[in-house]
C-alpha cells in the first residue's frame, strides 16, 4: 500500500484530492496538512512513500519544503501538484531533485497513473521529458554530477535509456528477459554505487555528458 501525504492550503482542494485517492487502487493518504510547518510536525511521527506538495503555500513555499523533506526524509519521492506550469518553474523543481510535476488543471484520473509512474520509473513529469533537459541544459548552473567520471556497465546503461524512454520497471523486465526486481535493484545499485540522490539524476548525467543520445530517445518514443 502507498502512503501518500498531501500538503496543501486550499482546504476544498486537500479535502477533494483525499477524497479522489481513496478510490484508487493500493493507495491511501496517511498525512494531510495545510502549510510546511504542519506537514514537517506529521511527518516526524508517519512515514510516507510519496508527497504531493503545493508550490504556493503560507510560512514556507514548496521549494522551501523541498529542502526540508529532501534532508529529513530523501526516502520520500515528491510529486509537485501546483497550478505553476512555467518552465523556468520545472526546471528549478527538477533541479531540486523533485521526482515528478503535475498541473493541477489536468484531468483527475491522470493523478493515479503519475503517481504509478513515480512508483514504477523513480519520477514521473507530466510536461515531455526530452524537452524539459533540454531546456535545463541550456542554465549555465545545470549540473548533476557526483563528482567523479562514471563508466556504467553495459546493464545499468540499458536500465537508464529505457528508464529515460518513460518504461515502467516491468516494462524493461520484459524487455531485457529479467524479473521486475532485479530491475529495481539496479536501479537502487545505480543510485547507491555511483552517488546519484534519483534515476532522474542518473539520466540527466547521461544524456548531458552525451553517455546516452536525448535524440535517439525521442526517436524511439
Amino acid at each position: 500500500m502507498l502512503r501518500i501525504a498531501i500538503a496543501d492550503d486550499h482546504t476544498l482542494f486537500r479535502k477533494s484530492l483525499r477524497l479522489l485517492i481513496g478510490t484508487f487502487d493500493q493507495m491511501t493518504v496517511v498525512i494531510e496538512a495545510g502549510n510546511g510547518i504542519e506537514l514537517l510536525k506529521k511527518l516526524e511521527s508517519t512515514s510516507a512513500d510519496i508527497l504531493l506538495l503545493d508550490l504556493q503555500m503560507p510560512e514556507m513555499d514548496g521549494f522551501e519544503i523541498c529542502i526540508q523533506v529532501k534532508e529529513l526524509y530523501p526516502e520520500i519521492k515528491i510529486l509537485i501538484l501546483t497550478q505553476m506550469d512555467e518552465m523556468e518553474t520545472i526546471k528549478r523543481a527538477m533541479t531540486m531533485g523533485v521526482q515528478g510535476y503535475f498541473t493541477k488543471n489536468t484531468p483527475p484520473n491522470e493523478l493515479e497513473n503519475a503517481i504509478l509512474k513515480m512508483r514504477d520509473n523513480g519520477f514521473y513529469f507530466e510536461k515531455d521529458l526530452t524537452s524539459i533537459i533540454k531546456e535545463i541544459q541550456k542554465n549555465p548552473s545545470f549540473k548533476f554530477d557526483p563528482g567523479k567520471e562514471i563508466i556504467f556497465t553495459a546493464r545499468e546503461l540499458e536500465i537508464i535509456e529505457l528508464t529515460a524512454m518513460g518504461l515502467k520497471a516491468k516494462e524493461i523486465a520484459e524487455k531485457l528477459f529479467i524479473s521486475t526486481k532485479t530491475i529495481n535493484a539496479h536501479k537502487q545499485n545505480i543510485q547507491q554505487k555511483y552517488g546519484f540522490e534519483t534515476m532522474m539524476s542518473a539520466i540527466l548525467y547521461s544524456i548531458h555528458h552525451q553517455i546516452i543520445d536525448l535524440h535517439a530517445l525521442d526517436k524511439n518514443r
